[in-house]
């Protein structure tokens, strides 16, 4: 199986949860696949492996790609060019370009995000 997991309001929400999964996951033989529009690859291995995140692949925001898609459509197209079947995301703007066939979990707290735009369209 194919996991991703978005870094900045997703696994800094909780890094000791995101750390027993991830290693659990690769552990088991899953593939983990950080997707972050952050473009410091230095600075995000180090927080990575301060928060104790295993993964298999890190992507980072290309700017190029970026900007000719933008975020969210962005984000959408790494999880399926690299097949991510589970995506751990805060986003919901994100998540409504991912591809139905993925299972995503939205990782939220109750002030900033309204619950009532959790739910995603029928694509």
């Amino acid at each position: 199986m194919v996991i991703g997991l978005d870094i900045d309001d997703t696994i800094t929400r909780h890094p000791a949860f995101f750390a027993f999964l991830s290693k659990a996951l690769i552990k088991a033989g899953h593939k983990v696949v950080i997707i972050t529009f952050r473009v410091d690859r230095e600075m995000t291995e180090a927080d990575l492996l301060e928060w104790g995140i295993a993964y298999s692949e890190l992507v980072l925001g290309a700017t190029d790609d970026v900007l000719s898609s933008g975020v969210d459509e962005w984000k959408a197209s790494v999880c399926e060019k690299h097949g991510v079947e589970v995506f751990f995301e805060d986003d919901p703007h994100v998540l409504s370009h991912v591809n139905t066939a993925v299972t995503c979990f939205m990782a939220i707290d109750h002030v900033r995000h309204d619950l009532k735009r959790t739910k995603r369209e029928e694509m």
